[in-house]
């Protein structure tokens, strides 16, 4: 096996060097153009850092650009670290502080900046003219170790304070290849891309493509505001693979766009980052009767994904949507409140993952990772880290697989009662008419409050009756509020912390005018 990811691409410029690789935009470039690209911007940024070891931020939109950036970072044995180029300035110092000493390259129509500074390429990039680059370059890789970080993350952390998430080589070359075999991805795949560039399903996408000789399409963010468009645009461009994240495939399943299923040429359909509605898979299930429907898990903390489930025949008898069984090379242990491991079937847990996708840790932040990454409580006898994903599942009696209930940190305490939201939520979801829903918890009033979208106006009184069947009398919400949209994240989830902000202002709105 290879040591270095970006091997992939290499590999891939020779066996597919006139094959286009990526699409964005009306413009496109090819294995080969893209690899020879790639070396002239490695060769000047060698040039300008040397043997300086500091992580490379890249500020860059999701485009053809960037991903050559991501590429010569790595040809020039450097740790790249995707940067949202929409974030807040505020967040966006806050990264970087907590990156330490780094560099950052940005694009304009211009072309490359490196640390603020103009720079110019040694030349157009054919390959005859990169040959003598290549085998320097490449050389100069040599002797890295495939355990080596490769890129930092950064995800959002519970204190506020963003977190930088280290990824080996080893790791990524390690999942792209479960992936590959799992869903025989060859390079007759078309691969359209909804993730952002500071999201791990981008990760997925882009060393997919290197890998396999796949086209990607980094589809613009234009046609997930008009999802018409994105349906014609799959059509269009004969998207084959779709790793979206649940919201725009309910989406679009609510408002019936993939009604013209025959038309597409979808084959596989991944979904992972937050809970599929089993209403919605099902549906998928019967627009694409013969497509592959899987539905993945993991937290970046684990190199995109963990565990996975190809659905099959079981799906019409489903009640609740499973996250699987591991992917190769991957444990999963359950512990209890005390850390202890939990054998017993059907018994809720902390969900936490060891094996070859485990990242190493935190950047520059040795005490987050003392406390999220531990010894594997079943053994002392060597190394074994596990990381603690802060989120609950239990491993089912019945099919033996396992389901994500929620997170520990979105739990609360209604009537001296633990609730977790996800039951709540599973329960409306299975009224016909919610399309999507959120459930939280108004501490301040002792209420809880459930956000759901709908087809036409829904009574309360009416979504009380439907969950007095299924829930027990103290974990049925007192509030409903009915949304024609969700606010989402820029990875295309429910923003919770917007929602409840937004509800907030409208409470204290209500309160100020029945005072006057």
């Amino acid at each position: 096996m290879q040591s270095l990811a970006i091997e992939y691409l290499y590999h891939s410029s020779l066996r597919h060097s006139e094959k286009t690789a990526i699409y964005h935009d009306g413009k496109e470039i090819t294995f080969g153009e893209l690899w020879s690209q790639a070396l002239l911007l490695a060769d000047v940024l060698k040039t300008l850092f040397g043997s300086d070891s500091a992580p490379v931020a890249i500020s860059i939109p999701k485009s053809i650009h960037a991903v050559k950036a991501i590429s010569a970072v790595q040809l020039a044995g450097y740790v790249f670290v995707p940067v949202d180029t929409n974030v807040p300035p505020a967040r966006r110092e806050i990264m970087l502080k907590e990156l330490g000493e780094h560099h950052l390259i940005e694009y304009a129509e211009g072309g490359f900046t490196v640390d603020g500074r103009e720079i110019a390429l040694k030349a157009n990039g054919g390959p005859e003219e990169t040959s003598g680059l290549e085998k320097s370059l490449m050389g100069s890789l040599a002797g890295r170790a495939s355990g080596e970080p490769l890129y930092v993350m950064f995800t959002s952390g519970t204190t506020g304070v963003p977190k930088g998430v280290t990824v080996s080589n080893l790791s990524v070359i390690n999942y792209i290849e479960w992936a590959a075999d799992t869903y025989d991805v060859n390079h007759e795949e078309v691969i359209g891309n909804q993730s952002p560039l500071f999201f791990d399903h981008f990760i997925f996408d882009m060393y997919m493509t290197f890998a396999r000789g796949c086209s990607l399409h980094i589809i613009p963010e234009k046609f997930y505001r008009f999802p018409g468009t994105l349906v014609d645009y799959l059509i269009e461009n004969r998207v084959t693979l779709t790793f979206f994240v649940p919201s725009v495939y309910t989406h679009l399943v609510a408002l019936n766009l993939l009604d013209c299923s025959k038309e597409l040429s979808l084959k596989k359909l991944l979904f992972a980052g937050e809970p599929m509605p089993l209403k919605i898979l099902k549906k998928l299930r019967e627009l694409f009767p013969d497509a592959l429907l899987t539905n993945l898990y993991g937290p970046t903390e684990a190199t995109v994904d963990a565990t996975y489930w190809i659905f099959g025949d079981e799906l019409g008898g489903l009640e609740k949507v499973p996250i699987g069984q591991p992917c190769r090379n991957v444990k999963i242990i359950i512990l209890d409140d005390n850390g202890r491991p939990i054998y017993e079937k059907d018994k809720t847990g902390e969900i936490c993952i060891g094996g070859l996708g485990v990242s190493p840790g935190y950047w520059n932040n040795p005490e987050l990772t003392k406390e999220k990454f531990i010894q594997n409580p079943e053994h002392s006898y060597y190394r074994d880290i596990f990381y603690r994903s802060g989120d609950l599942g239990y491993l089912s009696s019945g099919d033996g697989l396992l389901y994500l209930v929620g997170r520990k940190d979105h739990q609360f305490k209604h009537l001296g009662q633990r609730i977790e939201p996800g039951d709540v939520e599973n329960a409306l979801l299975k009224a016909e008419f919610v399309e999507t829903c959120s459930v939280q918890y108004d501490a301040e009033n002792s209420e809880i409050v459930a956000f759901f979208s709908a087809s036409a106006p829904v009574a309360s009184g009416e979504l009380r009756r439907h969950l007095a069947s299924a829930l027990p009398n103290y974990m049925i919400p007192r509030r409903y509020v009915q949304l024609e949209t969700f606010p989402l994240t820029a990875n295309k989830k429910i923003d919770r912390k917007m929602l409840w902000a937004s509800y907030v202002r409208g409470l204290n709105k209500t309160r100020e005018t029945e005072k006057k």
